[in-house]
C-alpha cells in the first residue's frame, strides 16, 4: 500500500512539474474580411534561450498578402502624441497617436542582441506569401538583449523637443532616451505586422508570440541543488541538454537534489578527469579511442545514437511568391555531397571558391552544383561571378572561408577522418606560404583528425575551417546567415558547419546527404541511424561500433554515444566506499537505459531493443569490482606514465585502426578488431525485434493534438515510475515482451 501511495504522490508530483510544458495553440485572428492563423514551433517560449530556433508561420491569408515581424516589448508603450483635429472643439490640438503602425515604429526599433553581439535585423521590407505552400514564413531564432537607446520625437517623456508655443507638451528636459530588454525577467513578443490582399488593404498587427529568453546553458530547473549524493558527470557540450532532461527527470517531481552535475569538457580532457577519478562518469561517442590514458577499470554503456554532419546554414531563393518573384527561402533540403565533395571541401583551403578553393565544389557547373537545385540557384550578392564566394560561405566582407566548427579533441572530427581516410581526394591542397614557400604537410594525405583545428596545417595560413571555443561561439559565427536579413542573402547566403546531429537540430540546422553506396544518398534521421545501429559491434575496448557496410538505409556517420562508469565501487579520498552515491549512479544508469531513452533531447536518437539489453548488461557490470581496487587505480591514475595507451587508449592503437565504421570506401580493410572481452552481448536482429523496435518508437513519439507537450513530457515520468518503484514491470522493455494491448490502444487512437 505505501509502495502505491509513493507512485501516485511522485505521478502527481510530475504532472504538476510538466503541466508548464504545454504547447500553446495557434493563435487566430478575424478582422473585417482577413482571417488568419499564426503558428510559433521550434522551441518553448516560455522557457526559450537565446538563439533557440523559432518558425512563425501565418496561415489563411488570401493571394497577395504580406507580412513582417518586429521585436518589441510585450507591453508596447502607449504615449504618442500627434497634431490631429479635435472633435470635441474642431480645432487642431495635440492629442493621443494610438496608432499601432506608429507606435511599432516608435517603440520597437533597433534590437541588440546578446548572442551574436550584433543587431537582431528582422526583415527590411514585407515577406511575400509563398506561391507553394499559402504561408508566410519566418525563420529567424528567439533573441535576448536590449533595444538600443533612443530618443522618441512625439512622446512627451522621451522627446528631444524643447517645450515652445509649437511643442507645449515635452517633458524631458534631461533627454533621457528610450529602451526596452527581452530575457527571462522582461517578456517580449515577435509582433507580426500582416498586411491583407484587401481593397482597401488590411493591416492587423498581431502580438500572440511572446517569449522569454535566458543566457545559453545547461540549467537544471526544480531540482534540490547539488548534495553528497551528486555525480560528477563529464561530458561534451552536444549531450548537455539529454543531461539536463535525465536530471529533471529524476529529481524534479519530488525536489531532491539532482542526480549529476554537468561538466562540459572536451572528449579527451572529460576521458582524463574520469581516468583520475575527478569525475565519476564521462560521456563520449567513441569509448576510448580519444583518451591519454586508461588505467580506471570501466563500463560503456550505451545510450543514443548520434551521428556526425556537415551542416548547410543559410538561404536559397528556390519559392515565389503569389506574384511570381523570387521567395528565399531556409534551406531545408538534404544537400546531396559526395565524399570527394566532402574531401575537397576540408581540406583544399577556402581562398578563392570560384577557382580551386574547397577544391572547386562551389562553382557553378561542377557535380555538386548540378545535383543540388538549391545550391545552383544561390547567385552572388553584386554579380553571378560570386556565386561561388556565396556558397562556399563568404558574408559581406569577410574574405575567410573556413568551414565552422568546435575546437578540441572530438568524436565529431574523428568519425569524419575515418571515414575518408584513404580516399585519394583525402590529401591537403598544394599550400604556399607568404613567402611562397610550400607548406609543411601541403599536398600530403590528412589521416585521421581528432581536432579540426589540425586541418590548418598549423601557422601557414591555410584555413579549412575556423574552429571554435564552446557552441556558443560556433552559433555566433554563423548568426547573420541563420536570420538571413542582411543585404548579403538578396539572392541566398550560405554557412557550414561541421557538428553532431544533436547539435544541429538544436539549431535548426540542415545536414547534408552522404552517399548510400548504391548510388543514391541518406541523410541522417532516426530510420537511417537506427539502421546503422543494426551494424553495431563490440570494440577493443569494449564500447559499441557501428560497424561498416554497405546498407543503403544506414547513415554512414552514425555513432554510439556511452556513459563510461567505473566498474569498481565509487571511494572518497580514504578509500571508504561512497555508498550514496554509488546508489545514485546506479538509478542514473537505469534511466538512462530505461525511460531516459524517450526524454532526450533534439537530434539523439533511442537505441534499438538490441542495444538496449546490451546498455542495461553493462550498466549492471558497474560497481561490481572491489573498493580495494578503484582505490589502487585511482593512485595509479595520478601517476599513468607506465599506464598510458592501454588498450582503446589512443587513435593509433585503439579500436580505430580499421577505421571508423569499417574501412574507407573501397579499402578492403579489415572491419574492426577482436574485443578483448565479450562485454556487450549482441542479439542478430529478426522481423520480431525489428517490429519491437516501430512499436516503442511509435509509444514515445510526441503526439500531435493539443496538450501533445504535457503527455509528452509525462512519458519519461510514467517509465521513471515503472523503473524506480515497480521493477518486475520495466520486463516489457527488454525481455522480449510485446508492448501492453491498452499502450497500442492508446498510440493507435492518438493517430486517428
Amino acid at each position: 500500500m505505501n509502495r502505491l501511495r509513493r507512485v501516485v504522490l511522485v505521478f502527481a508530483a510530475g504532472v504538476l512539474a510538466v503541466l508548464g510544458l504545454a504547447v500553446v495553440p495557434s493563435a487566430s485572428a478575424q478582422t473585417g474580411t482577413l482571417s488568419y492563423t499564426v503558428q510559433a514551433t521550434g522551441t518553448d517560449l516560455a522557457h526559450a534561450q537565446d538563439g533557440d530556433p523559432l518558425r512563425i508561420t501565418i496561415s489563411g491569408l488570401p493571394a497577395g498578402s504580406t507580412a513582417n515581424i518586429f521585436v518589441c516589448p510585450a507591453q508596447l508603450r502607449d504615449a504618442l502624441l500627434s497634431n490631429q483635429l479635435d472633435p470635441a472643439t474642431g480645432k487642431r490640438a495635440w492629442l493621443p497617436n494610438h496608432s499601432m503602425d506608429n507606435r511599432v515604429t516608435a517603440y520597437c526599433g533597433s534590437f541588440n542582441d546578446e548572442l551574436s553581439g550584433s543587431p537582431f535585423v528582422t526583415p527590411s521590407a514585407d515577406r511575400g506569401r509563398s506561391a507553394t505552400t499559402q504561408d508566410v514564413v519566418f525563420d529567424t531564432y528567439v533573441p535576448r538583449g536590449a533595444s538600443t537607446p533612443k530618443l522618441i520625437a512625439f512622446d512627451p517623456e522621451y522627446t528631444q523637443l524643447q517645450p515652445s508655443a509649437t511643442f507645449p507638451w515635452p517633458a524631458n528636459p534631461d533627454k533621457k532616451k528610450y529602451s526596452f530588454s527581452c530575457d527571462e525577467n522582461h517578456p517580449c513578443t515577435m509582433m507580426v505586422r500582416i498586411t491583407g490582399a484587401t481593397t482597401p488593404r488590411t493591416v492587423v498587427f498581431d502580438s500572440s508570440v511572446t517569449f522569454q529568453a535566458s543566457a545559453p546553458g545547461l540549467k537544471i530547473q526544480g531540482c534540490g541543488g547539488i548534495g553528497a549524493s551528486t555525480l560528477t558527470a563529464s561530458m561534451p557540450e552536444r549531450f548537455g541538454r539529454t543531461s539536463v532532461a535525465w536530471n529533471q527527470m529524476l529529481c524534479a517531481p519530488t525536489k531532491a537534489v539532482q542526480p549529476a552535475n554537468l561538466v562540459a569538457e572536451t572528449e579527451d580532457v572529460g576521458l582524463t578527469s574520469f581516468d583520475k577519478g575527478q569525475s565519476d562518469v564521462v560521456i563520449t561517442g567513441f569509448g576510448g579511442a580519444l583518451a591519454a590514458q586508461r588505467v580506471r577499470d570501466r563500463s560503456y554503456v550505451p545510450v543514443a545514437l548520434n551521428a556526425t554532419v556537415i551542416a548547410a546554414v543559410g538561404w536559397t531563393p528556390i519559392d515565389r511568391t503569389d506574384a511570381g518573384a523570387a521567395l528565399v527561402s531556409r534551406l531545408s533540403d538534404h544537400l546531396q555531397f559526395s565524399w570527394d565533395d566532402v574531401a575537397g571541401m576540408l581540406s583544399k583551403g577556402g581562398e578563392q571558391p570560384g577557382s580551386t578553393g574547397r577544391g572547386g565544389i562551389f562553382v557553378t557547373g561542377s557535380p555538386l552544383v548540378k545535383r543540388n537545385p538549391a545550391l545552383a540557384a544561390i547567385d552572388g550578392p553584386d554579380s553571378p561571378v560570386l556565386a561561388p564566394d556565396t556558397r562556399a560561405g563568404r558574408s559581406g566582407d569577410n574574405l575567410f572561408y573556413g568551414v565552422t566548427g568546435e575546437t578540441g579533441a572530438s568524436t565529431v572530427p574523428l568519425v569524419l577522418s575515418s571515414r575518408l581516410k584513404g580516399l585519394p581526394a583525402w590529401t591537403y591542397g598544394n599550400f604556399r606560404d607568404g613567402k611562397g614557400k610550400p607548406v609543411q604537410g601541403s599536398g600530403g594525405p590528412v589521416g585521421l583528425v581528432t581536432d579540426l583545428n589540425a586541418l590548418n596545417l598549423g601557422d601557414g595560413g591555410v584555413h579549412n575551417v575556423d574552429a571554435k571555443t564552446g557552441r556558443v561561439n560556433v552559433r555566433k559565427q554563423v548568426s547573420n546567415i541563420t536570420l538571413g536579413t542582411g543585404t548579403e542573402c538578396v539572392h541566398g547566403c550560405l554557412n557550414w558547419v561541421v557538428t553532431d546531429l544533436a547539435t544541429a537540430a538544436e539549431n535548426n540546422w540542415t545536414p547534408i546527404a552522404l552517399p548510400n553506396g548504391k548510388g543514391g544518398y541518406v541523410a541522417p534521421t532516426p530510420k537511417s541511424l537506427q539502421a546503422a545501429a543494426a551494424h553495431a559491434r563490440p570494440g577493443a575496448d569494449g564500447s559499441l561500433q557501428i560497424a561498416g557496410g554497405d546498407d543503403p538505409e544506414a547513415y554512414p556517420l552514425t555513432y554510439v554515444e556511452s556513459i563510461a562508469a567505473p566498474v569498481n565501487p565509487l571511494v572518497n579520498a580514504s578509500c571508504a566506499p561512497e555508498t550514496a552515491k554509488q546508489a545514485q549512479l546506479t538509478t542514473f544508469l537505469k534511466a538512462a537505459t530505461n525511460g531516459g531513452q524517450g526524454g532526450m533531447g533534439p537530434g539523439l536518437v533511442p537505441l534499438p531493443p538490441d542495444l538496449l539489453s546490451a546498455a542495461q548488461a553493462a550498466a549492471a557490470k558497474v560497481g561490481t569490482g572491489t573498493a580495494a581496487a578503484s582505490c589502487q587505480q585511482q593512485k595509479e591514475a595520478q601517476n599513468p606514465g607506465a599506464a598510458t595507451g592501454g588498450p582503446g587508449g589512443g587513435v593509433d592503437g585503439g579500436p580505430l585502426s580499421g577505421g571508423f565504421g569499417g574501412p574507407a570506401p573501397g579499402s578492403g580493410a579489415p572491419a574492426l578488431g577482436a574485443p578483448e572481452t565479450a562485454a556487450l552481448a549482441l542479439k542478430t536482429p529478426t522481423s520480431a525485434s525489428v517490429q519491437e523496435a516501430r512499436t516503442v518508437a511509435a509509444g514515445v513519439q510526441i503526439p500531435l493534438f493539443p496538450g501533445a507537450g504535457v503527455l509528452g513530457a509525462l512519458i519519461p515520468l510514467l517509465a521513471l515510475v515503472l523503473l524506480v518503484f515497480l521493477p518486475p514491470a520495466t520486463g516489457y522493455l527488454t525481455a522480449g515482451k510485446p508492448v501492453p494491448s491498452w499502450v497500442n490502444r492508446l498510440v493507435w487512437w492518438r493517430r486517428a
